[in-house]
């Protein structure tokens, strides 16, 4: 039996040495390799994860949709579904969201997720904030409107609230927020979001104002925001406060690598905010990983992909840092197809795209996920 085995390996071989066999490889054609495009989604907790049957049945979900990465609201990011900066995690610092005080979700989404190999980051909202009005009234966001009376800022719909980016207490207690999950949570990154004002009056606490007028030569409060010939002064103001926004990322990046200086930093910024004011990318580009720039829904393919689309323009201030789009997993299939071919033409760098949906991702949502990721 050994002998006849040996003589088969043998005709074997000799059969693989064959000219013929070797000149129809040569000519035999490679198929075309398709960068593939990895999903991650950003997922509002109060909305997903109520208890552990919640999580382990989205984790399975998420994992079948091939998710490589869940960004996880780690507090409260809108006051839509409760009160916004209450958390979801065990804290010292901050009460928890109700219905959370005896489930740590995220503790349960970091042990489910990983093992199914899913990363999970801590999406950590900074500056809606009703947790710290409540915690210091002072602290909230402040407005002016067209005839320079100055009041507490609530939001486009009258029923949010914002703290004053600019005030130190309200930086620091913020900043203890991210060193406290960084601190006590096997997480695989963090991203910071919330950064972009979405009027250019905002912020007009007395604080700001002080701060504004001891490096620039005019009064925020004198402004008249509904002349164009105001317009330089309007820009000069809303450059002022990207700086000091560029400013708080560098300190909060600096706390985190302090802790753990091998995890990764991000930004989520609305880059196609005109009206208001976003983060300023070059100047804070340096001190985090990865910029994930939100795409508005009825932007087309080409507004993303092309040479003055939202990619290139993040990245030319983003100093080689890595780029992460933010799209709608309710997006047509067309759409998605245009895009990623798009991106695979003009933005091959471009490796991860982000799916976020305001309130429950349902299985229908994390189903377009899944589908895309063949596309």
């Amino acid at each position: 039996m050994k002998k006849i085995a040996y003589s088969l390996s043998a005709a074997l071989l000799a059969v693989s040495l064959l000219p013929w066999q070797s000149a129809n490889a040569a000519t035999t054609e490679a198929p075309v390799a398709v960068t593939p495009i990895a999903n991650e989604i950003t997922v509002q907790t109060e909305a997903n994860f109520k208890n552990a049957d919640d999580v382990n049945s989205f984790i399975i979900n998420a994992a079948r949709n091939h998710v490589s990465v869940i960004n996880m609201s780690v507090k409260q990011d809108s006051d839509v579904n409760g009160n916004s900066g209450y958390a979801f995690y065990d804290s010292k610092i901050v009460k928890e969201a109700p219905g959370y005080d005896g489930f740590d979700a995220l503790s349960t989404v970091i042990e489910q997720a990983h093992q199914y190999g899913i990363k999970v980051r801590a999406w950590i909202p900074q500056f809606q904030d009703k947790a710290a009005i409540d915690r210091n009234s002072t602290w909230q966001m402040r407005s002016i409107d067209d005839s320079g009376r100055i009041s507490t800022y609530t939001g486009q719909n009258g029923s949010q609230y914002y703290v004053n980016p600019f005030e130190q207490d309200v930086q620091n207690y913020e900043r203890s927020i991210v060193k406290e999950v960084v601190t006590n949570y096997n997480i695989d990154g963090v991203v910071l979001s919330g950064m972009d004002f979405d009027t250019n009056r905002v912020d007009m606490n007395t604080n700001t104002i002080t701060s504004f007028r001891a490096t620039n030569n005019f009064d925020p409060k004198k402004l008249d925001f509904t002349k164009s010939d105001n317009a330089n002064k309007v820009a000069q103001w809303n450059s002022w406060k990207a700086d000091q926004l560029a400013a708080y990322i560098k300190e909060t990046s600096n706390d985190i690598r302090a802790i753990k200086p091998a995890l990764p930093i991000g930004v989520q910024t609305d880059v196609t905010n005109t009206e208001g004011t976003s983060p300023n990318v070059a100047a804070f580009s340096a001190s985090v990983d990865f910029i994930m720039p939100v795409v508005a829904s009825d932007l087309t393919a080409e507004a993303v992909y092309g040479k003055d689309g939202i990619v290139a323009t993040t990245e030319a201030q983003a100093n080689g840092k890595t780029v992460i789009p933010v799209l709608n997993p309710d997006l047509s299939t067309s759409h998605v197809v245009d895009l990623y071919n798009g991106l695979r033409t003009e933005q091959p760098e471009i490796t991860t795209v982000n799916y976020t949906t305001i309130g429950q991702y349902t299985n229908a949502l994390l189903g377009n996920v899944g589908l895309n990721a063949g596309y």
